[in-house]
């Protein structure tokens, strides 16, 4: 046994020695940066000498400075600079020396799946799945016709099955003939590049052409002459159709989170699309849809109350004596109540449900289960301190921009604790009890004649939370400056700032 483990010691050492370069010069950044995600990589079945598309989180913006780690069981890791990158998306050339990756079999090299990651400002946290890894062939001048990924031997998924196997070459849900006659490409999941597969547009197109109103309609075919959302346009990605404040890519990163989770890929059961506010559903007798995602015992909501108080936050203790109260007790009366008081107000126990329908949308969802919505983290006041701004612009915003947090990762920063009960600005207040002043001031009363000892606040100050600002609501919390500058000060110490408004 100790051979054996001086022996994977002496083979892994070469690539710990490239490895340790890179990690030492992101070192400094790396403390303040998420590790890179990758989420896609297209095509899945792609030659020496062609470029390879990553899409996830994490990225640093600009040429050379991401680097793309290839590696193959057993094998040796190959370092690549991504020439372009995004936030999200990177773009890199195989190199020749990727050769080296490959497997050899009877002296030549073959097409070899390598898994890969990203090191960024920080390093990924691991390799990407198999289904997720690109099969790499060697460079195209020794491919024939017959060996490239679009032709019937070649294998556009990835799944080593050859395309003349499959009726749906790329597995977006579309047939080849179908994806043909439309004009779109049956061996790219994305035709028009923004983000979206063929299938899910194609489905949300279908979603959003529906009028089930209509007499003797049930369901009308997809919308050909003009299909939106458009598979074959690439600018649509940031469309919000149906109105339910999610685009078409972040609907289509919810569909695929959920998906990944066990949810159905078939088109005509999708859990997101784009093209409907409440996209799980039922059709009546009459062919009319109704929503079927209720708010009472809503499995995500249970899922994540769960976590809660298996981990310690079940019950929270709030700092400047407001004492211990449950995570959804947002006005602190004592009780998680399950009745609204006030027209503004939500019910505590059903914080998901905006419009108290009973229902929930795609907005009012919470796929990751990590207590927050997905408008909350899309666009809502969890995405970052700009939300507030726009709200409350006589609020001058904090000195340090706060992360806001991710629409499919429960625990974004990585250090345990899902979203809804970590603590964006570190002042002891969870994100859950500072998203909305209307649910946490004067225990949602709207009339000021209203409110008596019995039913105010615990405390004065208490109303006015801010998740990215931790001198609010509490000007003494630990997090809060001790030295204010004359100029330029934040909310509650800014010139132009007002002393308390309600607006969310």
């Amino acid at each position: 046994m100790a051979t054996f483990s001086l022996r994977r010691a002496f083979l892994l050492a070469p690539a710990l020695a490239l490895l340790l370069p890179l990690l030492a010069a992101a070192a400094p950044a790396a403390l303040a940066a998420k590790r890179p995600v990758v989420r896609s990589v297209t095509p899945l079945s792609v030659g020496i000498g062609e470029k390879l598309t990553i899409r996830g989180s994490g990225f640093v913006r600009g040429r050379n400075k991401n680097t793309v780690i290839f590696r193959r069981q057993g094998g040796k890791l190959v370092f690549v600079k991504a020439e372009l990158a995004t936030a999200k998306l990177l773009r890199v050339t195989l190199p020749a020396k990727l050769r080296d990756a490959l497997a050899v079999r009877s002296g030549a090299r073959v097409p070899t799946r390598l898994r890969l990651r990203v090191l960024a400002t920080r390093l990924g946290a691991a390799y990407t799945r198999t289904s997720r890894s690109p099969v790499v062939g060697p460079e195209d001048a020794t491919l024939t016709p017959e060996t490239s990924r679009s032709s019937p031997t070649g294998d556009c998924d990835g799944d080593k099955r050859l395309n003349r196997e499959e009726s749906d070459d790329d597995a977006d849900g579309l047939s080849d003939d179908t994806e043909i006659s439309l004009r779109l490409q049956p061996c790219e999941v994305d035709s028009d590049g923004d983000e979206a597969s063929d299938g899910f547009e194609y489905a949300s197109a279908r979603e959003l052409n529906d009028d089930e109103d209509q007499e003797g309609n049930t369901y009308l075919p997809f919308p050909g002459k003009r299909p939106y959302p458009n598979p074959l346009d690439g600018s649509d990605k940031d469309t919000d159709f149906d109105g339910d404040g999610l685009s078409v890519s972040e609907e289509f990163r919810l569909a695929q989170y959920a998906i990944e989770k066990g949810a159905s890929r078939d088109l005509e059961k999708l859990p997101y699309t784009d093209g409907h506010q409440y996209s799980p559903v039922w059709r009546g007798s009459d062919g009319r849809r109704q929503p079927r995602l209720a708010v009472a015992g809503y499995s995500k909501q249970a899922d994540f109350l769960d976590w809660a108080a298996g981990h310690g936050y079940g019950a929270v203790v709030l700092p400047a004596g407001l004492g211990t109260h449950s995570l959804l007790d947002f006005n602190l009366n004592g009780v998680v109540d399950t009745t609204a008081q006030g027209s503004q107000s939500r019910v505590e126990a059903s914080y998901f449900d905006v419009d108290r329908d009973g229902w929930l949308s795609d907005d009012e969802r919470d796929e990751d289960a990590d207590g927050l919505s997905n408008w909350e983290e899309t666009h809502g006041p969890i995405t970052d301190a700009s939300w507030w701004t726009s709200r409350y612009p006589n609020e001058p915003k904090f000195r340090i921009a706060y992360k806001g947090t991710e629409l499919d990762d429960a625990d974004s920063d990585g250090d345990g604790v899902r979203d809804g009960a970590d603590d964006q600005d570190h002042d002891d207040i969870p994100n859950l009890l500072e998203m909305s002043r209307n649910m946490v001031s004067a225990r949602g009363y709207d009339d000021p004649e209203e409110i008596t000892a019995e039913n105010a606040n615990p405390s004065p100050w208490y109303g006015r939370v801010q998740p990215f600002n931790p001198c609010l609501p509490y000007a003494n919390a630990r997090t809060c400056p001790r030295h204010v500058p004359f100029e330029g000060a934040w909310a509650p110490f800014g010139q132009d700032d007002i002393n308390y408004l309600v607006l969310n």
